[in-house]
């Protein structure tokens, strides 16, 4: 019986250590941040992920687990799930291997021109 206590401890310990080290991936990305202001044209809620402007964007967070900081028009709140295709958005991103990876992405107005913000040098 203390056998079978013992492996059901360590098979959960392990599984544990797996599902962690899944959702807790670092993703190797440059250490400055650039500035562009894009329409969204895909969104893949799934991978957690968007094409923005033609590029495609990460939401996973550069550690893997760390959420980027997403805003609404007109809030200080917002968050992935509530982004849609067509919105303007100004997106603070670090670049990786794979994407660009979101750190900060506030929604802005339709109609704001769309490239390199005028604020940002």
């Amino acid at each position: 019986m203390k056998k079978l206590l013992i492996t059901i401890h360590l098979l959960m310990a392990s599984s544990l250590l797996l599902a962690g080290n899944c959702y807790a991936e670092v993703i190797s990305t440059s250490e400055y941040t650039q500035t562009r202001v894009g329409m969204i044209q895909a969104m893949d809620r799934a991978s957690r992920t968007a094409v923005i402007s033609g590029y495609r964007y990460s939401f996973s967070g550069v550690k893997g687990y760390d959420l980027p900081d997403v805003r609404l028009h007109g809030s200080k709140f917002g968050a992935f799930m509530l982004l849609d295709v067509g919105m303007t958005v100004k997106v603070v991103y670090r670049l990786s291997e794979h994407s660009r990876v979101v750190v900060e992405l506030q929604q802005v107005a339709n109609g704001t021109k769309l490239g390199i913000p005028r604020d940002v040098s």
